[in-house]
């Protein structure tokens, strides 16, 4: 609630009362009160010592990372591989942009299985 209310509060202040207000802002505009962030510093710090900087998290990062520009570099070189339905959006969107919108839509599941697909000699396509 603390952070709904404290955006509320920044929208009126700021006097953003449209998406092209608020292109305009060039400040934070959705974010926790003064008060609330203090409150949760102590915990931030401690997630990012024993989660975010573990290092079997910063290998599966470092893993996905790698695995996903692969597979963007697939599409990229070839967009003919995307879905038909996806190729007709290329000429409107872009090649790009159709390709991230493709592949920001995959779950984590169907992203490995389409890098299985592509990369793995025996899987099935």
């Amino acid at each position: 609630s603390d952070l709904i209310e404290n955006t509320i509060k920044k929208v009126s202040e700021l006097g953003i009362g449209s998406v092209e207000d608020l292109g305009k802002v060039k400040e934070k505009v959705v974010d926790f009160s003064e008060g609330l962030r203090r409150e949760r510093r102590p915990f931030r710090d401690v997630m990012q010592k024993k989660l975010y900087e573990n290092y079997r998290v910063i290998r599966m990062s470092k893993k996905a990372s790698r695995f996903l520009t692969e597979l963007f570099n697939i599409y990229c070189d070839d967009p003919k591989q995307l879905p038909p339905q996806d190729q007709k959006k290329i000429e409107e969107r872009g090649k790009y942009g159709v390709i991230r919108d493709y592949m920001a839509g995959m779950t984590d599941r169907y992203a490995l299985d389409q890098y299985k697909k592509f990369f793995e000699p025996y899987e099935r396509v």
